[in-house]
C-alpha cells in the first residue's frame, strides 16, 4: 500500500474545498493506505474543534465527522506553524489529536517520506 500525504490550503472561505483533503484521507485509510494531512495557509484553523464543527461543504460529509474519523485512527494532522500561529492556532487545539505544529523543514521531510503528495 502507498503512503499518501494530503496538503490542505483552503479553510472556512470555501468549505467544500476545505473538506476534500479530509474526505480523501478517510478514503485512503479505508483502502489500507498510510496517510497524513498538513494544514497550510487558510486551512490551519480547521484543527480547532469549534471551527471544524461549523464547516459543511456542498455534497460532502461534515468536516467534524471526517476529523473525528481520522482522530480516532490516530492519523497525523500537522499544522504549518507560521500560518497556524498567525491565524490563532495554539497548542491547546491539538489536545486529543495526533497533531502539532510543523515548520517548513518538517513539511519537506514529510513530503520526502510519502509516495504521493496531493494538494487541495
Amino acid at each position: 500500500m502507498a503512503k499518501i500525504l494530503f496538503v490542505a490550503t483552503h479553510g472556512t472561505e470555501d468549505p467544500t474545498r476545505a473538506t476534500f483533503p479530509f474526505m480523501e484521507a478517510k478514503g485512503a485509510v479505508e483502502a489500507g493506505h498510510e496517510t497524513g494531512i498538513i494544514l497550510m495557509m487558510e486551512a490551519a484553523p480547521l484543527i480547532k474543534d469549534h471551527v471544524a464543527a461549523q464547516v459543511q461543504g456542498i455534497g460532502v460529509p461534515p468536516l467534524k465527522a471526517l476529523m473525528d474519523f481520522l482522530t480516532d485512527r490516530n492519523i497525523r494532522i500537522s499544522v504549518c506553524e507560521p500560518s497556524g500561529r498567525a491565524l490563532g492556532v495554539t497548542e491547546d487545539d491539538f489536545a486529543g489529536k495526533n497533531s502539532g505544529f510543523g515548520t517548513s523543514i518538517d513539511a519537506a521531510n514529510a513530503y520526502a517520506g510519502y509516495d504521493r503528495v496531493v494538494t487541495f
